[in-house]
């Protein structure tokens, strides 16, 4: 992968990241009952479940570049159609912002890393969604491997510096989002129809 192409995947990958979804939520209210601090395990959690999503995607797409290139190819192009539909369903969806209720008190390590991992690994779009993004920085004619080590890593410390970030300013954070409960949605929704429009462009 060479470094114009891992620049535009950090940039795609820094606005998509930045998003507030599940994980980032939940960041917040551990944050804010347990400190920043262990919000960095729930981070952790968070970051250990997306990489074992990575994991199965580059798998399957190893396998995929390796029988068919032109299925690879047809795989780029209905992941931008994928990431067009994402934003719009979420654009337009309705409001609905619910923080997960945390009892205040003591609560072990082993418990807040895998409230995080089962809160990433219980989203099932997630899987859709690398699947839709991955092949846009992907040379088919490049190992698969080594071009994932590069991706799966970057994509994990950006995700886990968003939570990190967002749980630090989290009570700025949970006050504007009760305020405006339609900002999810919107941010949401515009980062991925914008990331689709950038990776339809950049497509080869």
């Amino acid at each position: 992968m060479n470094i114009e192409t891992w620049l535009a995947f950090v940039a795609a990958s820094l606005i998509l990241t930045m998003t507030p979804g599940p994980s980032i939520l939940l960041g917040v209210v551990h944050s804010l009952h347990y400190g920043v601090r262990k919000t960095a395990i729930t981070a952790l959690g968070d970051i250990s479940a997306n990489f074992l999503q990575m994991v199965i995607v580059s798998l399957g797409l190893g396998a995929i570049i390796a029988s068919s290139e032109f299925a690879f190819y047809l795989i780029k192009w209905l992941g931008v159609l994928t990431l067009v539909y994402m934003g719009c369903k979420m654009f337009f969806a309705r409001p609905t912002f619910a923080a997960q209720q945390i009892q205040q008190g003591h609560i072990s390590s082993k418990q807040l890393f895998w409230s995080g991992f089962f809160v990433a690994a219980g989203n099932p779009k997630a899987i859709v969604f690398f699947t839709a993004f991955f092949p846009q920085f992907i040379d088919p004619s490049e190992p698969i491997f080594q071009q994932m080590a590069i991706m799966c890593p970057t994509m994990a410390v950006l995700d886990f510096t968003w939570v990190m970030l967002y749980g630090l300013s989290a009570n700025k954070f949970l006050g504007f989002i009760k305020k405006h409960p339609a900002a999810l949605n919107r941010a949401g929704g515009s980062a991925l129809l914008c990331a689709s429009g950038f990776l339809a462009l950049s497509s080869r």
